[in-house]
């Protein structure tokens, strides 16, 4: 193999792991992760997201397309094909477009509360990011935390006012 490729595929592979913990039961945190319609009110740095089969609610054979944008002055587009799923439990599923790689999503229930853990490996497939990565790896994946930041911080939100209306009213 070309040495000059080797580099560059070594430099351009990313694995990031995200897990947080949210005051809610898993039901409704699943049930809202997988409601992909609704993920432009709550998440920020989503610009775009379209389904490319009929369905409603995200399951295993599902496609869908989705435009991403952080705080670099790019936005990055890609296809997920949903590979595997138990309901609440995990989805995983695999990317091609922009960036090529698979991510798996998986829930915990404890006493009082959710964990969410995300694990992503991807490496882009733009050349000029491949060609940037030696250099731009860090504000790279700054940009990644970025944007991961945006999607907690939302769908706690969100989650948090779906409870907040749900709660029994004093007579």
């Amino acid at each position: 193999m070309n040495p000059f490729y080797d580099f560059l595929n070594k430099k351009n592979q990313y694995c990031f792991n995200n897990s947080w913990d949210i005051d809610a039961p898993i039901g409704l945190i699943w049930d809202e992760l997988i409601n992909y319609k609704q993920w432009p009110f709550w998440c920020d740095g989503l610009e775009r997201i379209e389904q490319l089969d009929e369905f409603d609610h995200l399951q295993i054979g599902n496609n869908i397309r989705s435009t991403w944008k952080g705080l670099l002055p790019y936005s990055i587009t890609f296809d997920s094909a949903i590979k595997d799923f138990m309901r609440y439990s995990f989805l995983s599923f695999t990317v091609t477009g922009d960036l090529r790689g698979e991510g798996l999503c998986s829930l915990l229930p404890s006493q009082n509360n959710t964990t969410v853990n995300f694990i992503w490996k991807v490496s882009p497939t733009q050349l000029w990011i491949k060609m940037s990565s030696p250099f731009a790896r860090t504000i790279f994946i700054e940009n990644h935390n970025y944007i991961m930041e945006q999607i907690i911080s939302g769908f706690t939100r969100m989650i948090v006012q779906k409870i907040s209306s749900r709660a029994p009213t004093d007579i």
